[in-house]
């Protein structure tokens, strides 16, 4: 191989990012802020019964977090690519928001732990997805 063109081959890779670096606290504090809030926020629109007009927008609001936190991930942290752990968590924290929204939006009357549990099962998927891709 011809020296110059070796030279520049290794002036590339040092200005490549690297992926293999671990999470900010910053970043962690945040997710684990945006899982609590998922789970507070379809707990108690579940638990008070919220109007379907209120139950919508928290539904979507809970979707649009798991997606931004997905798209964080893939687009901007620019960081290793995806298991299939880490992928398949981030979809299902998205389909598990199905579970809790038959409380918010249909006003079921279930016990508290009936609306705990489907609360706290997106919010689990998405902090088990959060802290998969924190490792180094």
């Amino acid at each position: 191989m011809d020296p110059q063109t070796a030279a520049a081959q290794l002036a590339t890779a040092e200005r490549a990012p690297a992926l293999n670096r671990p999470a900010r606290a910053a970043e962690r504090i945040a997710g684990v802020t945006s899982a609590i809030a998922l789970f507070g926020a379809l707990w108690a629109a579940a638990e008070q019964r919220v109007p379907l007009v209120l139950g919508i927008p928290v539904c979507l609001a809970g979707l649009a977090l798991v997606a931004g936190w997905n798209y964080f991930h893939r687009e901007r942290a620019l960081r290793r690519p995806h298991t299939r752990l880490e992928g398949g968590l981030g979809i299902a924290a998205g389909f598990l928001l199905g579970l809790p929204a038959g409380n918010v939006l249909w006003d079921t009357p279930d016990s508290t732990i009936g609306i705990a549990v489907p609360a706290a099962t997106p919010a689990l998927a998405l902090l088990g997805y959060l802290v998969s891709r924190w490792r180094a």
